[in-house]
């Protein structure tokens, strides 16, 4: 074996923690190496939208920010394909995946104004920067609109002088 002894209950003792990795894998809903690459897969699509202009209610290929997370989840068969969410509708659906560990694949949700009520989302793409569709309204619905409110797929700092009503993980796994 490549000029090195094994011994055979070496080998035996390697088959058979390879054998019940295996089998811890199987018997998971996701693994680690699973987890993290669809998080990266996520990631890098989403940078694909960089500098794609924002729409109001735009769900593809131009979005508004729940329509961008929303193509995310869908995606990663979290929400399916028929669903609409808005930024309020995505927070309370994923009520369960809450998280405080702001990492890369969470979503950060953030209040309007001063209200209760969340009306703008993102994707994290690692815990200082986020990704998302901002800088429309209402009257964003062509891409000249969207030029004249600079409103556009953007990266940028989640921002914690912002209220940020909090964040949800949708790749976690539900104990």
């Amino acid at each position: 074996m490549n000029g090195v002894e094994h011994n055979s209950d070496e080998v035996i003792e390697f088959l058979e923690l390879a054998i019940k990795h295996i089998y811890d894998i199987k018997n998971s809903n996701i693994n680690q190496l699973e987890y993290y690459n669809k998080i990266k897969l996520t990631t890098k699509y989403a940078m694909c939208y960089v500098g794609k202009f924002y729409k109001w209610g735009g769900s593809g290929p131009l979005f508004d920010c729940s329509g961008f997370t929303l193509e995310l989840l869908k995606m990663n068969g979290f929400i399916g394909r028929g669903l609409d969410y808005t930024a309020q509708g995505q927070w309370d659906l994923f009520v369960k995946k809450r998280t405080n560990k702001v990492a890369e694949g969470c979503i950060v949700c953030y209040y309007i104004n001063k209200t209760q009520r969340v009306g703008h989302i993102e994707y994290c793409i690692n815990d200082k920067l986020s990704i998302g569709a901002s800088g429309g309204g209402s009257k964003t619905l062509t891409e000249a609109d969207a030029i004249r409110d600079n409103a556009f797929i953007k990266i940028r700092p989640i921002k914690r002088n912002r209220k940020i009503a909090g964040y949800f993980n949708p790749f976690l796994r539900e104990e």
